[in-house]
């Protein structure tokens, strides 16, 4: 088992990088980083130019390093802190990287399909998809761990913090409470990441590619 955590560490620090690029730039970057749903979207408007913007594929991994405030960088860091190292142990670096941008990906699909046909769909920044998709793997790996709930006390087992949270994201989604907040992403991306981990693991009835204990 590697016990390095290189990915975390970079992790951690491209998300704090391009949350000060936000704080000094503003808008620019969101215009062509953060995901966009298909068409044309007037961001903003100076006099007589208009600036608009639309999906480009690379915004499906470019939205996870984009947030809107200290509250919600805060918050994903500390899951990324919390799940990320055990996580990279178990997996090793490589696959680790692999596994939070394809959890970052099937979030924005995820959203992106939510929004398909709402003329009032904006866009979607963000790692929560992601951390969501850690807590997925460690739900699934390590069902009985017991996680702090910082910056809350007490703990809970990864198994039980993970069904609770779906949970909660099930029903802000179908019944639209808590705007503003990509619930369908957080679903998608841990939907993503637990086939991931099974597939890895060996459970699912395809050709497997094994590289964690069963």
């Amino acid at each position: 088992m590697n016990s390095s955590i290189v990915v975390v560490v970079w992790l951690v620090i491209l998300n704090a990088v391009m949350f000060t690029a936000q704080l000094f730039l503003g808008d620019k970057v969101l215009l062509y980083l953060a995901l966009w749903p298909p068409g044309d979207h007037v961001v903003a408007s100076i006099g007589t130019r208009t600036f608009s913007a639309g999906f480009q594929p690379l915004q499906l991994l470019s939205y996870g390093f984009l947030h809107g405030d200290f509250f919600h960088i805060g918050i994903n860091l500390i899951g990324l802190v919390l799940f990320g190292p055990l996580l990279e142990r178990c997996m090793g670096a490589g696959h680790f990287l692999f596994y939070y941008c394809f959890c970052l990906v099937c979030a924005g699909v995820a959203q992106l399909l939510v929004g398909l046909g709402d003329a009032q769909a904006a866009a979607t920044i963000g790692a929560s998809g992601a951390i969501y998709g850690l807590l997925a793997a460690a739900a699934s790996l390590y069902p009985e761990r017991k996680l702090l709930l910082i910056p809350l006390p007490g703990e809970l087992e990864a198994r039980t913090l993970a069904w609770l949270l779906a949970g909660i994201s099930v029903l802000h989604g179908v019944f639209g409470t808590n705007a503003g907040v990509a619930h369908f992403a957080h679903l998608g991306g841990m939907l993503g990441g637990y086939l991931l981990v099974q597939y890895w693991r060996g459970r699912l009835p395809i050709q497997p590619n094994r590289i964690l204990e069963p």
